[in-house]
């Protein structure tokens, strides 16, 4: 329950149900909250443009199938390099989540969102993003 209020509270609640209804999966993304540019310094219009971008990465956040039936849960870090464009340019992993599998999910998400809008600065960017799966059952 707690967990769930959280997710409310932060505004990324989804909730998936299996084909039995008997396990509810949480899915947090923390992502949206905590993006931390490690190029420029921030102001407004800069934070506009990081927000917009965790949005974007928050909506195409996704808990693997293969990863819930296996229990695995884990936190992640990317680092995503946008072009001053918005084109991705790189994405990579800072740090594990100890499953492949979400690790795997994590470098993939900033790619289904395609492009991102193109930075204030009109440079290239970096930005780490921490992801997180936790299974909540009740």
């Amino acid at each position: 329950m707690g967990v769930n209020l959280l997710l409310i509270t932060l505004g990324y609640r989804r909730t998936m149900t299996s084909r039995t209804n008997m396990t509810r999966v949480a899915m947090l993304a923390i992502a949206g909250l905590t993006a931390l540019s490690v190029v420029a310094p921030a102001h407004a219009s800069d934070a506009d443009w990081r927000h917009k971008v965790s949005q974007l990465i928050t909506a195409n956040y996704s808990y693997p199938r293969s990863a819930q039936l296996r229990g695995e849960q884990g936190n992640a870090k990317i680092k995503v390099a946008i072009s001053g464009t918005g084109k991705v340019l790189s994405v990579d992993l800072v740090q594990s989540s100890g499953s492949a599998i979400l690790d795997r999910e994590a470098v993939r998400i900033p790619t289904k969102v395609g492009a991102f809008p193109p930075p204030p600065t009109h440079g290239n960017v970096e930005l780490v993003f921490p992801i997180s799966w936790r299974i909540d059952d009740q």
